[in-house]
């Protein structure tokens, strides 16, 4: 199926939330205020009760009750605060896709978009923002959403090999000239989302061909490497020593702290309970 033709089976996605396009749009702007952020979430009382929610359950639990979205930002952090609503509005926006596993789906696009975070947190280049990191990773995966919808029997025998190990991207591009990379990203760009975010999906597959460097598509990249490796059952620590140099090194990593954290994380609860109705 021809690229443009596949944009044709956008009107079978949902919209993305109003407020959650305001908010991806507020991570490129570094002057935003708590306020402004409160008075975006307030306006959808969806998205307010579930932030509320999460803020309350075991895994973002503070030791008191947050009763409001003020409460949520004081406790929890303007930035962690932004990313939940952005993660639970994805969430509750692709929830029927067919011959998508939505449970499969989220729990890859999480741990990505976690360690994504945490790899950026760990790196020493300057102006980096690690809940952008987590963003590109939630987002990492939006693409094959539309392409199980333009074309779910393909996808599907995509989908068991590369249950099996095999490569998705060199199978997808195969198979339609193009990936869920590349879907992804020009998705983001009619959602009108920052062009950092579009450009990390771009090059998450391929980060050191990007021009220039784009760190959030090495930190998904490097991220994604390592849940496959993990997942497929890899101890961690061979997991976290695999990953590859080349694409490591522009990101100037604090390595010894990295390994501590990912070995924290990879090792904790899961949270996609906390956000899949």
């Amino acid at each position: 199926m021809p690229f443009n033709s596949l944009f044709e089976h956008i009107h079978q996605l949902p919209s993305v939330p109003a407020v959650v396009t305001e908010l991806i749009a507020s991570l490129d702007n570094d002057r935003i205020s708590v306020h402004r952020v409160s008075a975006t979430i307030h306006k959808d009382p969806n998205l307010s009760l579930k932030l509320l929610r999460s803020a309350n359950s075991v895994r973002y639990g503070v030791g008191r009750n947050v009763a409001t979205i003020d409460d949520a930002l004081l406790l929890l952090g303007f930035d962690r605060v932004r990313t939940l609503v952005i993660a639970s509005g994805m969430v509750g926006m692709l929830k029927d896709v067919p011959g998508l596993d939505r449970k499969a789906f989220w729990r890859e696009s999480f741990m990505v978009a976690n360690l994504s975070r945490t790899i950026v947190r760990h790196s020493q280049l300057g102006d980096l923002a690690p809940e952008t990191a987590f963003t590109c990773g939630i987002l990492h995966h939006v693409g094959s959403a539309l392409m199980h919808i333009a074309d779910p029997e393909t996808m599907r025998r995509i989908d068991a090999l590369v249950a099996q190990g095999a490569p998705r991207a060199e199978l997808e591009a195969n198979q339609f000239g193009y990936t869920f990379s590349e879907v992804g990203a020009e998705l983001g760009r009619r959602w009108r989302f920052p062009e950092t975010i579009c450009n990390a999906l771009t090059y998450q597959d391929k980060p050191l061909d990007a021009v220039p460097f784009s760190p959030y598509a090495a930190a998904v990249h490097l991220a994604i490497g390592l849940y496959h490796n993990i997942a497929s059952g890899r101890r961690e620590e061979h997991a976290l020593g695999e990953m590859p140099r080349e694409v490591r090194r522009p990101l100037a990593l604090d390595l010894l702290a990295l390994y501590e954290d990912i070995l924290q994380l990879v090792r904790s609860d899961d949270e996609l309970g906390v956000f899949l109705d």
